[in-house]
């Protein structure tokens, strides 16, 4: 029994492969393939400073007290297209590559300075626990049936139980996975037992799996028994992905978990990922520190297109670039910058408008507000929130009639069109 009559069978028993149904109106059928955008979300964990890359303050003159930036004068500040940046670390050569395709959000607020509330509402729309992140909702609304729908590094990841977590970074570890009845993954032929042997022992499982299933009725042993099926059933899916994965490992941590993504959606198992770097929390020596993880963040989210263009997917991919908040304008007595609200998001990609800043901060990182028609900054506008960024998100996803938006629903009142 493959997996796909495995399904046909499930879905005349009225049996869910995966999570309880948690989508529209109208549910999605259960897929085992999927070819719809790509939505990747990228995570600086610490609070990044956009003073050092997207949102350029430099110091105004040499003997200033307490700059914002000690790194860089307010005269180097470069532009290419609309897209002014940092002259420090590989910011700039991003935005050479890739500002057609940019969307910078400045003067973000994200009404907090604790860690854990920061990453929520930067990756869910809201501050409120328990709310599912934007990578979780996507993933349960496109992903059924899928065995690896929501892959995960970190960052903000909440699912609300509307669907499973795949967290696999090592390929070694993931290989073995994907090829359970090989004694060596490298050496493929050599297995545990006769492919007819395999066969059966997975039509037995399979069946019995499906018996079980039959007489439960309770939703939350249901819903293991639906991700136990998925993890049984997947070795045809998770093979592709294998054949898709680069030869070499690459050694930047955003960059190999961004292989592995990738791969994961090339092959129709995946809908959303969350890539993630740490370091940013600064307290201390904030320019010898933060500078080199910037600029290993935004190698990494340049590895993202690389890989896609290699695989031929750039076209359906969706990148949304955070951290959990900004740091402090000048310096503390450690050299360092503390936790301040206002941050910056970067989005890029299919359904995005690029080449484009929209928000603004002073040259204290105070937040400027914007005309929720135009756009445009004006003094008594609207304060941009990561809640209108994710109502964005969830527009350009389709999600806005199902029942996930209306189950979660976001604290905006005002309509802000900021993809186009």
């Amino acid at each position: 029994m493959d997996r796909r009559d495995f399904m046909k069978l499930a879905g005349a028993a009225g049996l869910m492969l995966a999570a309880p149904p948690v989508s529209a109106q109208t549910e999605p059928e259960a897929t085992d393939f999927y070819d719809g955008l790509f939505y990747v979300f990228v995570g600086g964990s610490g609070g990044w400073d956009p003073t050092s890359h997207c949102d350029p303050k430099g110091f105004l003159r040499e003997d200033e007290d307490n700059p914002m930036n000690r790194s860089y004068a307010a005269a180097d500040i470069g532009n290419v297209g609309n897209i002014p940046f940092a002259p420090v670390g590989y910011y700039p050569e991003f935005v050479q590559k890739h500002y057609e395709k940019m969307l910078v959000l400045n003067g973000v607020d994200t009404q907090t300075n604790g860690h854990d509330s920061g990453r929520r509402h930067v990756g869910s729309g809201k501050l409120a626990e328990g709310f599912p992140s934007f990578g979780a909702l996507v993933a349960a609304h496109y992903g059924i049936g899928l065995p690896m729908s929501y892959v995960t590094n970190g960052f903000y990841d909440e699912t609300a139980g509307k669907v499973a977590k795949t967290r696999v970074s090592n390929v070694g570890v993931f290989e073995r996975i994907a090829m359970p009845n090989a004694v060596n993954p490298g050496d493929p032929e050599r297995g545990y037992h006769t492919d007819d042997t395999f066969r059966r022992i997975q039509e037995a499982q399979q069946s019995r799996l499906l018996a079980k299933r039959g007489l439960n009725k309770l939703p939350k042993l249901e819903q293991s028994m639906g991700t136990l099926h998925i993890a049984r059933s997947s070795d045809n899916v998770l093979g592709r992905l294998l054949e898709y994965l680069p030869e070499t490992q690459a050694a930047n941590g955003i960059q190999r978990q961004a292989q592995l993504a990738i791969a994961a959606y090339k092959a129709g198992a995946c809908v959303s990922a969350n890539l993630s770097q740490g370091g940013f929390d600064t307290h201390g020596n904030h320019d010898a520190n933060h500078i080199p993880r910037l600029s290993s963040l935004w190698e990494g989210v340049d590895y993202v297109w690389e890989e896609a263009e290699r695989q031929g997917v750039a076209d359906k991919v969706v990148v949304i670039v955070g951290s959990d908040f900004g740091r402090t304008p000048g310096y503390n007595g450690n050299n360092g910058k503390d936790h301040w609200s206002v941050t910056s998001m970067v989005l890029m990609g299919a359904g995005i408008r690029g080449n484009r800043v929209v928000g603004g901060t002073t040259q204290r990182h105070a937040l400027l507000t914007v005309n929720p028609q135009t756009l445009a900054l004006e003094e008594g506008g609207v304060r941009i929130s990561p809640g209108h960024v994710h109502q964005n998100l969830r527009k350009l996803a389709g999600l806005e009639q199902t029942r996930l938006n209306s189950e979660f629903q976001l604290d905006i009142t005002e309509n802000l069109d900021l993809f186009s």
